[in-house]
């Protein structure tokens, strides 16, 4: 289930103030120049960019926690304090979601943010279809398409090389090819956000997951 939270428009359509009332109406009912503004006005704002926020889930993942531990080499002693994030998406509209999973504490953390990886499940096994070494939240996955499969774009910092990082898929190497690219600014895209929890209030207010196994 995804944990969705709201949808961010650019700007909201005003003909809802003037419903019913009759305004820009001849006595004929002929629409004025001005109510044929107005709807041309409309058309525009549906070609606004939308960005859909969605949170983490927030259902502990037992069988992933497990995975990540054994991947990153995670000591026993720093389970419980590195947390995880994940969100389910379809990143090539083949009606299975694949998963977007964001690691973070002081043992995985890098100059650039932290570890992310995208796997494929099946069962409690997972796959790992790309491993980013550090990335920045939220996350966008874009509407447009590259080579069958949905654009990420995320912010990137620390590392060298500040701005966003827009990964397009190549089928020759997934995500992280030269055919990815950091740009300052980034033109408006429709798209899901995920991973848009605040990760500094998550952990003033303890709402998060760990790696840590639940205790018995």
């Amino acid at each position: 289930m995804k944990n969705e939270c709201c949808v961010i428009a650019g700007i909201m359509i005003s003909a809802l103030l003037f419903a019913g009332c009759g305004i820009g109406q001849t006595e004929s009912g002929n629409e004025t120049e001005s109510q044929q503004e107005h709807y041309l006005s409309a058309e525009e704002d549906e070609e606004v960019a939308v960005i859909r926020e969605e949170f983490s889930e927030t259902k502990p993942y037992p069988a992933l926690a497990g995975f990540l531990t054994e991947y990153y080499q995670i000591p026993e002693d720093k389970l419980s304090e590195t947390r995880y994030y994940y969100n389910y998406t379809d990143l090539n509209d083949d009606g299975t979601d694949e998963l977007f999973v964001f690691v973070i504490g002081s043992y995985v953390e890098v100059d650039n943010g932290n570890p992310a990886l995208i796997l494929t499940v099946e069962g409690d096994s997972f796959t790992v279809l790309e491993s980013f070494g550090g990335i920045h939240t939220p996350v966008t996955i874009t509407e447009e398409k590259e080579n069958g499969w949905h654009m990420i774009i995320y912010q990137e910092y620390g590392g060298g090389e500040d701005g966003f990082r827009i990964c397009r898929y190549n089928p020759d190497g997934g995500y992280q090819t030269e055919l990815s690219e950091v740009v300052g600014e980034t033109e408006a895209v429709s798209g899901t956000q995920i991973l848009s929890n605040n990760l500094i209030d998550d952990l003033d207010q303890e709402r998060y997951l760990t790696l840590a196994p639940a205790q018995e």
